[in-house]
């Protein structure tokens, strides 16, 4: 049970973060076109839902592990400390990384679109950062 519980931490961890990899890269190719533009926001919302689910399946195996390991009490700091940076995450999506791309969805045109890419894109950034941090706080 607990070898399972990991395994599917790690799987969703993984998803969390994967799934945004090749966002940036996907938006620079999209904002030329409007036609390649209209299909990137479909794009967008499936990533959007995959990260958030992802990002809380994360969180729920996470309290799962405690819970069935050394329960909250007695849990390393460590593991307190990816928590929270998880948490942030969060925060960082909702407060930064959804308004960036609602900018970015709703610019008219190809010049408005590439001045948006940049504040998206750094959102990202920090996000993924964040979450090289939480891993390596939790493997600490």
């Amino acid at each position: 049970m607990l070898t399972a519980s990991r395994i599917l931490h790690v799987i969703l961890a993984a998803a969390w973060f994967g799934h945004k990899i090749l966002i940036p890269r996907d938006i620079r190719y999209s904002v030329a076109s409007d036609d390649l533009f209209a299909a990137l926001r479909g794009r967008m919302a499936t990533a959007q839902r995959l990260g958030i689910a992802a990002g809380l399946g994360t969180l729920l195996s996470g309290v799962g592990l405690i819970l069935l390991t050394t329960g909250f009490a007695d849990a390393p700091m460590n593991i307190y400390a990816g928590f929270a940076i998880a948490i942030t995450m969060f925060l960082v999506g909702a407060f930064m990384a959804r308004p960036a791309w609602k900018r970015l969805a709703a610019a008219e045109n190809r010049a408005d679109r590439v001045g948006a890419v940049k504040g998206f894109t750094r959102t990202l950034a920090l996000e993924n950062l964040l979450w090289v941090l939480a891993l390596a706080a939790m493997l600490s």
